[in-house]
């Protein structure tokens, strides 16, 4: 049974979410799968936040939307090949600008819909939830072989940054 910690449950009690929730998953997910259990538990959840910590009320923020992504197959087997792993998408995240993937063994990544960036968010689920909301700590681009640098959070990340994720 997947359980928060009391500063991220601020996050999801308010999106519906309460502990010893289950919602049915797909049947394409295999059940030994880390990313079965976030859906089983966080499926359906839209978990909301502001985008600028002092925006007003109204100004629009951000979303993490947990529900089974249907992949952009090439670019996914790609990066499962790279980091030997099976890719579950389980949340669009800032709302729809980028995807939360669950690997094999638990580690959370996450893609970006506005350039080519893939990301390591962290080690468990919790770490990607503080990663995402919280931006603690934040995620660390990756760099595909073909790739000389990427640019993510607005910086230009290359093979000598020590902000990249080495997988």
């Amino acid at each position: 049974m997947i359980s928060l910690s009391e500063e991220l449950q601020s996050w999801f009690v308010p999106a519906g979410w309460f502990c010893g929730r289950k919602v049915p998953i797909a049947a394409d997910i295999p059940t030994g799968h880390p990313a079965a259990e976030v859906l089983a538990t966080f499926g359906g959840l839209v978990v909301l936040w502001p985008s600028d910590p002092g925006a007003p009320d109204e100004v629009p923020g951000d979303a993490m939307a947990f529900r089974r992504l249907a992949p952009n197959r090439p670019l996914i087997e790609e990066w499962e090949a790279r980091l030997g792993t099976e890719l579950i998408g389980v949340a669009d995240v800032d709302s729809l600008h980028g995807e939360l993937y669950v690997a094999s063994d638990g580690r959370c990544f996450g893609r970006s819909h506005v350039h080519p960036a893939f990301y390591y968010h962290g080690e468990t689920y919790e770490e990607a939830f503080r990663s995402i909301l919280l931006k603690e700590p934040r995620a660390r681009p990756m760099l595909a072989p073909d790739q000389t640098s990427v640019r993510l959070y607005g910086i230009e990340v290359t093979v000598d940054s020590a902000e990249l994720y080495r997988y």
